[in-house]
């Protein structure tokens, strides 16, 4: 009964998820498409308010009285100098002294001066720092912002002059706009509570602008790293505009904002590196999907306590025996065979009884059977596992390691080695013009070839720990543990050596031995956490292919600085 009621509540459920879904969605995509547009406006409007500060700047720097003062500032006659500081001065109160958001008015040479001569020092030298730093595009304004005392951030635009005769550079012009100039964009904009807009600059990470809103994420003066990471990799792929979900980590659990999580569009100010950002509190985009969902599920919490009182009621007439009747196959299937029911009567509980102990005592007997079977299938199985693990480390031509079971070695010799401080040595062995000697003895006289190669290794290994293995080819290598330098190019030696006393013809080398010979690369280390196993293959390797640049059937040492080579006389 509780399971025919609770599929019963089944669709109502499913609506109740696909509804919160499907609603969360169509919010979350509107919610994009209205911010986005929001700040793409917002920063259009900004653009604009730059605009016309440029527009007037513009008109100024063209006139016939700054170009005739900066004409005369740049002349060599003192007196005029001293008079075009007076009038471009008077130039720029006369233009600019009735805004109120121009904080900073500024004309500087082309010998990077200030021609203002009551300008503080300090806010001089700042001044004419930015002014040697702007990388904006020639012969048109540059913005930008300085930090000024207190701690507040002036927003600054560059423009340099150049005279109308002849193109040359005559000087800059420097406004240092007001913030609060560009806050009245923002006066008709409302995303509702604990939203917030501002403006960035991605460049630095600090807000230039913000709303008047009180809420955490309107009120901070550094954006979000997340935020500004995204911000940072959509200038670096040229998009304008961008939508992001993320998490303020600062941002303190409210009633508004549980989760801390933030909708935020950006549009990038055309010429700068600024951005308009807009956040909203993703659980107020969602607040309305989730008082449906609250509802639905509340609804369905009731249906189910209901469900479970009227299922609890028919248990205790029918279900009662089901139970213990479940509770006997429980531990059963836990392995207690000797379990058994004692339920007596004709109904179908009392047939399912006496067939549930029927059942137990023959799966009892097969388990015993089974445990058996299982046993002699283990010892089986081991035997073979154990067989099959030595042939994969076995190189089946040669009858030593393979190369799988030396790279396993290697890997546990670095580790051991870095942690006692011991050298580790290792020696790559390649037979001279094995190729030559294939082509003219034929394949199966090359495999004799190299079972004895490799037996010829084994037997000048000096200890239980030392490795050797077939490489791949005709290569071979042999690890050996706690051997210096010398002592490695002396084993190295013996390996080739041997080799050329054994005389094995090779009428194809051209080498004047005319027998078997072996080129050996050696490198000898005391490893760090720093160096891996392809390193060390790799310096042996090196090595080794010295051996064959420099005549081969010799030994050659990997060293920093230098190669140590032995060969025979």
């Amino acid at each position: 009964m509780g399971s025919f009621i609770l599929l019963s509540l089944l669709p109502l459920l499913v609506t109740g998820i696909i509804s919160y879904s499907e609603s969360g969605k169509s919010i979350e995509n509107n919610a994009r498409i209205f911010s986005t547009e929001i700040v793409k406006q917002v920063a259009k409007n900004v653009q604009l308010q730059m605009a016309q500060v440029e527009s007037d700047s513009q008109a100024l720097v063209l006139s016939d009285d700054v170009q005739s003062g900066l004409l005369r500032y740049a002349g060599e006659n003192d007196a005029e100098r001293v008079r075009a500081r007076a009038d471009m001065t008077k130039i720029l109160l006369d233009a600019y002294g009735s805004f109120d958001y121009i904080n900073q008015k500024y004309f500087l040479g082309t010998d990077m001066k200030i021609m203002d001569a009551q300008v503080f020092p300090q806010l001089s030298a700042a001044v004419v720092r930015l002014v040697e730093h702007a990388t904006g595009p020639k012969g048109r304004p540059y913005w930008t912002t300085l930090d000024v005392f207190g701690g507040d951030k002036s927003i600054v635009m560059l423009r340099d002059i150049y005279f109308k005769a002849n193109g040359r550079g005559a000087g800059s012009l420097f406004l240092g706009v007001d913030q609060s100039h560009f806050a009245g964009v923002f006066d008709n904009v409302d995303l509702g509570s604990g939203s917030g807009i501002s403006v960035l600059d991605s460049r630095t990470g600090s807000v230039l602008l913000k709303t008047a809103s009180k809420s955490a994420i309107a009120a901070t003066t550094t954006p979000d790293q997340t935020l500004l990471d995204d911000i940072r990799s959509s200038l670096a792929q040229r998009r304008s505009v961008g939508f992001l979900i993320y998490d303020v980590k600062s941002v303190a659990n409210t009633q508004d904002n549980p989760s801390g999580k933030y909708v935020a569009a950006y549009a990038q100010i055309p010429r700068t590196s600024w951005f308009v950002v807009s956040s909203i509190p993703y659980g107020n985009l969602l607040s309305e999907a989730k008082s449906v969902r609250n509802q639905i599920i509340l609804i369905g919490l009731l249906c189910f306590a209901a469900s479970i009182v009227l299922a609890y009621l028919i248990s205790r007439s029918i279900s009662t025996p089901l139970e213990e009747l479940i509770d006997s196959m429980k531990q059963a299937e836990k392995g207690n065979y000797a379990i058994r029911m004692t339920q007596e009567g004709d109904d179908e509980l009392s047939t399912l009884s006496q067939q549930f102990n029927d059942m137990a005592t023959k799966i009892a007997q097969e388990h015993e059977r089974l445990e058996e079977r299982v046993g002699e299938r283990t010892r089986d199985l081991e035997e073979a596992n154990h067989k099959l693990a030595s042939l994969s480390l076995t190189d089946g031509l040669t009858g030593i390691a393979n190369r799988r079971h030396f790279d396993t070695v290697l890997l546990a010799e670095l580790h051991r080695a870095a942690r006692t401080g011991k050298p580790l040595a290792l020696m790559m062995l390649d037979v001279d013009f094995f190729k030559n000697y294939n082509d003219h003895y034929g394949h199966q006289e090359g495999d004799v070839c190299l079972r004895k190669v490799a037996r010829l290794m084994q037997s000048h290994a000096r200890r239980a720990s030392d490795l050797v293995a077939r490489y791949g080819g005709e290569e071979f290598v042999m690890l050996a543990v706690d051997t210096d330098a010398a002592s490695a190019m002396g084993l190295a030696e013996g390996i080739r050596g041997a080799l050329e006393a054994l005389a094995l013809p090779h009428a194809k080398s051209p080498l004047a031995v005319g027998c078997v010979t072996t080129s050996i690369g050696v490198a000898v280390l005391i490893p760090d956490d720093e160096q891996t196993a392809e390193m060390f293959i790799r310096m042996a390797d090196k090595a080794m292919y010295r051996a064959k640049e420099q005549g081969r059937n010799q030994v050659v040492m990997f060293g920093r600085d230098t190669t140590t080579t032995l060969s025979p006389a």
